[in-house]
């Protein structure tokens, strides 16, 4: 997100892309707000659902959530991807890779539909089987007109008009939550979620036909696509192997604990992995079209990943630590007693969240360097992490045992990850640990002095204690940040202050 943060330095004009620190900072900040928007949308939304519905209604929306993903995951073609790393006009390819996704839909549709009583079968209590079919059923609707949405719209990220992101996105989104809520309150039916969802498709694909002024049509040349499945195909395997990294502990819980067990970890995933992950996410969106115009200049690109990096650590650190210490009493206070036992697993899965955010930097940074054969075996041999322990811890544990495994396989990732990073952009570890030392020494105050409040002063658990431990804790974060950047010359300021001179520039 921050691309050579000297707007000052006077040989900025003699490069390529003179422009792209502007355009990536205001592109950035466009992605941060549609992502907080979401956000506190999705957590509203989360938070209504969650108290509406029992358990059990619970695990069919997440295992009607959880199929179409693995549907989508395991016919990923990268398309998409390739079209925004590839240099130069690429819209010859569109229609290629626009059919393709038509194609898929259909496919997609036709699965879902015909394997729904198949699905409903597993683990599922026998009077909830009927309906579990017509919400599979009806969810495949979505894969039809998702797949007819507009590849013109990969030039908003390709070009960095992120506005146009920001406008679509969170039209769809506040139409599926304003929908879903008034729908599942008329209805009083899991089935005004499924219906908001169908409509919310419809909007997005209509969306990226208003937005986009490029109008696809059917046309398919081998040729094209062969050429966007050699960059694709890595992606491909990639998507395989995060879906499992991130869903496989989904489906062994509700395999092996059922229905209730999966609602509960599922909740506990979302709301401890949320905030971190969504800034995490939205920095590395608009970080990878950034390193991919800077590709071949490794000095540059060093520069852009150790700020953006220093921004991530300093925003999601503290987040992670903050839900650790006070994700009990916002279970308490805004959700029903049948989710508190989901809050050990919300407090492990609070770090979960931490390590992913700062690793979709990494991420970015590898597929624009297209050091994709690094990132498949990275992500194989956290697979095979999560493999060899989540059966043992959760057989023991439940699903406080799952996120332990969870988390146990990302933290002895972390020094490979480090090392193919120190590699490729060719600088010693500590240029990269500094980064995670200091916001988390803060974070380590922060946590303390909340600990002490809760437990000698604000002892109960009411809305405005909990609001008055937050503010004390940002402010003593913050504090404490300020001060060590101020005496260490960290450079966060000069980020943030560098940052806001861009976005005041017409």
């Amino acid at each position: 997100m921050q691309e050579a943060i000297e707007p000052q330095n006077n040989n900025i004009k003699t490069k390529e892309h003179p422009d792209l620190y502007r355009k990536s900072i205001k592109g950035g900040y466009w992605v941060i707000a549609m992502r907080v928007v979401l956000f506190v949308l999705g957590f509203a939304k989360s938070i209504i659902i969650a108290n509406f519905f029992i358990l059990e209604n619970l695990g069919l929306i997440a295992v009607a959530a959880m199929m179409m993903e693995i549907l989508s995951t395991f016919t990923q073609t990268g398309f998409e991807t390739a079209l925004i790393q590839k240099k130069g006009d690429v819209e010859d390819y569109l229609d290629t890779a626009w059919t393709a996704g038509v194609i898929k839909g259909v496919f997609l549709f036709l699965v879902l539909f015909t394997a729904a009583p198949l699905v409903a079968s597993i683990r599922v209590p026998e009077d909830k089987v009927p309906l579990a079919v017509g919400i599979l059923r009806a969810m495949s609707v979505c894969f039809l007109i998702s797949g007819i949405r507009n590849i013109g719209t990969i030039f908003f990220q390709k070009e960095l008009d992120f506005r146009k992101v920001f406008t679509l996105n969170v039209v769809t989104t506040l139409t599926n939550i304003i929908l879903s809520l008034s729908l599942m309150y008329i209805l009083k039916s899991i089935w005004g979620i499924i219906i908001a969802q169908i409509i919310a498709a419809i909007v997005s694909s209509l969306g990226s036909y208003i937005l986009s002024p490029y109008r696809p049509r059917l046309h398919f040349e081998p040729a094209k696509a062969r050429e966007l499945w050699r960059f694709g195909k890595w992606i491909y395997g990639q998507t395989l192997l995060c879906y499992a990294l991130q869903m496989g502990d989904n489906f062994f819980v509700w395999l092996s604990l059922g229905l209730p067990q999966l609602a509960l970890y599922k909740n506990a995933y979302n709301f401890a992995n949320m905030p971190a992950t969504e800034i995490g996410s939205a920095i590395a969106a608009v970080s990878f079209p950034v390193y991919s115009k800077i590709q071949d200049d490794i000095p540059r690109l060093r520069e852009a990943y150790l700020k953006t990096l220093k921004f991530t650590t300093f925003v999601t650190i503290p987040i992670s630590f903050a839900i650790f210490i006070l994700g009990p009493d916002f279970v308490k206070l805004v959700l029903k007693e049948h989710l508190y036992p989901m809050i050990p697993a919300l407090q492990i899965l609070a770090f979960v969240g931490l390590i992913a955010s700062t690793g979709a930097a990494s991420g970015a940074f590898l597929t624009a360097l297209r050091k994709l054969h690094t990132i498949t075996f990275l992500l194989s041999l956290r697979l095979c992490f999560l493999i060899a322990m989540i059966y043992p811890f959760t057989t023991r544990w439940g699903i406080e045992g799952t996120a332990v495994s969870v988390l146990s396989s990302q933290l002895l990732m972390y020094p490979i990850g480090l090392f193919f990073a120190c590699k490729y952009l060719k600088c010693r570890p500590w240029k990269i640990l500094e980064n995670y030392v200091y916001p988390v020494l803060a974070s380590l105050c922060m946590y303390l002095v909340i600990a002490a409040v809760r437990s000698h002063l604000l002892t109960d658990t009411t809305i405005f204690n909990f609001l008055v431990m937050g503010a004390i804790g940002c402010g003593i974060y913050v504090s404490i940040a300020w001060a060590m950047d101020t005496v260490l010359s960290l450079g966060v300021r000069t980020i943030v202050n560098d940052q806001l001179k861009v976005l005041k520039m017409r």
